[in-house]
C-alpha cells in the first residue's frame, strides 16, 4: 500500500510542477450547465449457483456436489447436496443425499421455518421453527422429527451469539464480519480470514439467522472466506489445522480451492464454485 501511495504522490507532484510552469488558464464567461453529479453504481455479482467438495480423509473419500436455489426474490430457498463417500480401496460406503429448505411467509420476512432432510438417517426429516427477537434476529430454533425433539435458544452480545439448550451452551463469536469460532458439543472451529469473497454470503439472512446456518455448516454470514480452519476438541491441542489457496475469476469470485494440512502438507480437500 504505501508503494502505491508513493507513485501516486510522486505522479501528482508531477502533474503539479508541470501546471505551474504554464498560464493560468482563463475562466469560461459562457461554462454552460453545471453536470449532474455522477452516481456510484453499485456491482452487484451472480449468485452462487452450486459447488463441489473433494475430501481426502485417511480412511475414506467423499465427494460432495451442492445445488443453491433462489426464489423470485432472490432469498436463498433451498441447499441440496449429495455425497458420494468411498473407503481408501475404492470400495463404496454409504451415499448421502441432505436437502435443507427455508419457508417464507411473506415477501420480505425471514424464513418462519425449515425442513432437514438427511438419507442417511433412516430418512428423517427435521421439522424446525424458527422465532426471532425485536431487531429481527433468530431467538428460538425449536423443532421435532420422528425420534426426538429439541428446542434451542439464542442471545446476542457484542459480537457473540450464545447458543443455550438442554444440552449445555455453545457460542459463535463474529470479528469484522467473519465468524472467528464456533463452538458445538465438545468441538470448536476457529478460522483466520483472507480477503477473498465467501461465496455463501447472503446479505439479505445473514443478520436474521446467522447461526442456524452456521450449525448446520453453511456459513452465510461471513463475507470472506477463510485462510485457515482449525478443529479441536474442547481443552484438548488442536488435532486439524488447514490452510486454503484460492483462485478467482475475472469478476474476483473464488471460483476453486485447495485446503492443506498445515503439519505434513498433504492436500485434504478440493473446492469448485459456480455462479449464476
Amino acid at each position: 500500500m504505501r508503494l502505491h501511495l508513493t507513485v501516486i504522490i510522486c505522479i501528482l507532484f508531477a502533474v503539479s510542477c508541470t501546471r505551474s510552469n504554464q498560464t493560468s488558464p482563463q475562466p469560461n464567461p459562457n461554462p454552460g450547465p453545471t453536470p449532474d453529479p455522477q452516481v456510484p453504481v453499485t456491482r452487484v455479482l451472480p449468485l452462487l449457483d452450486s459447488f463441489k467438495v473433494y475430501n481426502l480423509g485417511p480412511k475414506e473419500i467423499t465427494f460432495a456436489t451442492g445445488k443453491m436455489n433462489y426464489d423470485g426474490s432472490g432469498r436463498l430457498k433451498d441447499i441440496y447436496e449429495t455425497t458420494t463417500d468411498s473407503a481408501e480401496d475404492g470400495s463404496p460406503l454409504r451415499p448421502d443425499t441432505t436437502d435443507f429448505t427455508l419457508i417464507y411467509n411473506g415477501v420480505d420476512s425471514p424464513p418462519s421455518a425449515y425442513i432437514n432432510f438427511e438419507a442417511s438417517l433412516s430418512a428423517w426429516a427435521y421439522h424446525g421453527f424458527l422465532n426471532y427477537d425485536d431487531q429481527g434476529r433468530m431467538s428460538q430454533d425449536s423443532g421435532t422429527n420422528s425420534q426426538n425433539s429439541w428446542l434451542y435458544k439464542y442471545q446476542y452480545n457484542e459480537g457473540k451469539i450464545i447458543q443455550s439448550s438442554n444440552n449445555g451452551t455453545d457460542s459463535i463469536i463474529i470479528v469484522n464480519n467473519n465468524v472467528q469460532l464456533w463452538k458445538e458439543f465438545m468441538i470448536i472451529n476457529s478460522f483466520s480470514y483472507s480477503t477473498y469473497p465467501n461465496p455463501f454470503y447472503q446479505p439479505a439472512l445473514a443478520k436474521h439467522i446467522a447461526p442456524l446456518m452456521v450449525y448446520n455448516a453453511i456459513d452465510i454470514f461471513s463475507r470472506n472466506l477463510y485462510s485457515s480452519s482449525t478443529s479441536q476438541f474442547v481443552n484438548n491441542d488442536p488435532y486439524l489445522v488447514t490452510n486454503y489457496s484460492w483462485t478467482t475469476n475475472a469478476n474476483g469470485q473464488v471460483i476453486s480451492g485447495i485446503g492443506t494440512d498445515a503439519k505434513t502438507g498433504a492436500i485434504l480437500q478440493y473446492l469448485w464454485f459456480t455462479y449464476r
